[in-house]
């Protein structure tokens, strides 16, 4: 089983982050077409300047072992890159090249041999070989950051040629690929730039004002709250768009983010303006708006430390009253489908891990009838996802009509990650508007929210039969172990998967290439795939 300490962690401190960029309400509003800015200010640059908004300050440094939360990935995954990623513009996960262009795995997934590319520089301007990659393992480790799990179970790296990197793990795991892949997955730096700029901390004070990557673009200026800029790398041995300069202002809020946009002062916004302004943009022609796939869910878990959900058929029985139909199209609108698995989509070939949870309200209906008049229930939602929060209402409403005293309670994100300490403390059940794993690896999803230990199973509902099938199909990939384990957890009656939601970006109109700069591992884009449609 691979360490899962730092695992934890990292997910409380990555996951509240998450949680706190909500998927926001589609408003019932009507298209605001007449609203649309002049075609001189959403012209084309003409002098290779890029604009994207970022909504909020970043947050964290930009560096590669620190960063774990949403919006600096833009800048993350544009001067950095891993051996692998995840392939642009599928709705489903596969693993493609980057650093690496070919590998192999050891029949007991233990051996990952990596072939790397040649005529690969950093932007230093030093050679990437496979030194690199031990350095890179390195580090993350000493940073001790909250993605630092995905290496924590490497024994060794050995470096044949400088082409070849040879890493071997302490026991087998199938989701390694996947935590390299992973937009927090270990990125190549300079070893040369790492030991020139270490100081004190591992390079961790010069990496908050630069780079030391691979990637398309250079960290060229860094001015915390207010803006950052990159420069288009001369040496990048991939594709470049003809942006030199990518900037990158910082908005407090959406409405300031969409007025620049309006205005044609912004290019593009990526996963920052609520559902409520789809109408303006989804189906006006002077703007370019893409609803992308993503690993990301609105779920439902309930509390079975609490009386009222203690027995699983109660717990079933509620599972069954949910109208996910409705609540997917009434409350999330197109920004989400309605989830048919277990697992994210796209994560099981062929969708094997069906859920089988039928809506039929008579169950509850029958069951309420048999608690004492009065029972009160709290559903519960992060009290920054009106999402979350609309949906609670409209179940508590529901459950009010069957006899039972619900009612929808806020609860601020730090503590609804603290309720794994003390799930007494938390509602009887709650919905979580938008949240994900690191990478696409079931064990990536299964672990995070049906493993006690996992991190985002807030109310420790857990079945060890689960967390050893978990475990042993990590181990071997076996496809089928990690479908029986997605079954016997959705049998406790604990977990509901909701819908699948999308990323939305829109951009002007002149903007090309955004869904093949995307991909379902990150909500943000690769500056160097884009260009300006001829």
């Amino acid at each position: 089983m691979p360490d899962t300490r730092t695992f934890r962690s990292g997910v409380l401190r990555r996951a509240a982050v998450l949680a706190a960029v909500p998927l926001l309400v589609l408003a019932g509003c009507s298209s605001s077409s007449s609203t649309t800015a002049s075609t001189s200010a959403n012209a084309a640059p003409t002098g290779g300047s890029l604009t994207i908004g970022l909504l909020g300050d970043i947050g964290q440094p930009p560096d590669p072992d620190i960063y774990y939360a949403n919006n600096g990935l833009a800048i993350v995954l544009n001067a950095y890159e891993g051996l692998v990623q995840y392939q642009n513009n599928i709705d489903t996960v596969k693993i493609a090249p980057r650093l690496a262009t070919s590998w192999t795995i050891s029949k007991d997934n233990t051996v990952y041999t990596f072939k790397l590319r040649t005529g690969v520089t950093f932007h230093d301007g030093t050679p990437f070989t496979s030194a690199a990659v031990k350095v890179a393992f390195d580090r993350r480790i000493a940073v001790k950051g909250g993605a630092a799990y995905m290496v924590q179970g490497v024994k060794s790296v050995a470096t044949p040629d400088a082409q070849t990197a040879v890493v071997t793990l302490k026991e087998g795991n199938a989701a390694f690929l996947d935590y390299l892949a992973s937009p927090f997955g270990p990125k190549m730096e300079s070893p040369t730039g790492l030991t020139k700029n270490a100081g004190t901390d591992n390079a961790q004070t010069y990496l908050m004002t630069h780079d030391l990557g691979t990637g398309p673009y250079e960290l060229t200026s860094a001015q915390t709250g207010t803006k950052y800029g990159m420069t288009q790398y001369a040496g990048y041995w991939g594709t470049k768009s003809p942006f030199k300069t990518i900037n990158l202002p910082v908005y407090n809020d959406a409405s300031s983010i969409q007025l620049a946009f309006d205005k044609g002062d912004v290019s593009a916004i990526v996963a920052a303006l609520p559902s409520s302004s789809l109408p303006k943009y989804n189906n006006n022609p002077a703007y370019g708006s893409y609803l992308l796939p993503t690993l990301q869910s609105a779920l439902v878990t309930l509390n079975p430390s609490k009386s009222f959900f203690a027995g699983k058929p109660a717990r079933t029985a509620f599972m069954q009253f949910i109208d996910q139909q409705k609540l997917v199209t009434q409350v999330l609108g197109a920004r989400s489908e309605v989830a048919t698995t277990l697992y994210a989509k796209g994560m099981i070939p062929g969708g094997a891990d069906k859920q089988n949870i039928s809506y039929d309200p008579a169950v509850f209906t029958a069951y309420a009838k048999t608690v004492p008049a009065g029972t009160a229930m709290v559903i519960g939602y992060a009290s920054d996802n009106t999402n979350a929060q609309q949906m609670a209402a409209i179940v508590a409403a529901q459950a009010q009509a069957a006899g039972i005293k619900a009612t929808a309670q806020g609860f601020p994100t730090s503590q609804v990650f603290g309720w794994a300490n003390d799930p007494t403390k938390g509602p009887d059940a709650f919905i979580d508007g938008n949240n994900g794993p690191d990478g696409g690896n079931p064990y990536m999803w299964g672990h995070v929210f049906w493993d006690k230990s996992g991190g985002i199973n807030y109310f420790l509902c857990d079945d060890p039969a689960v967390d050893a099938d978990l475990d042993a199909a990590v181990k071997s990939g076996a496809t089928a172990l990690f479908v029986k384990a997605a079954q016997q957890y959705s049998a406790t009656g604990c977990y509901l998967n909701l819908s699948y939601n999308k990323d939305w970006v829109v951009a002007q109109k002149w903007l090309a290439g955004v869904a093949e700069a995307h991909n379902i591992g990150a909500n943000e884009l690769d500056f160097s795939l884009l260009s300006i449609k001829k």
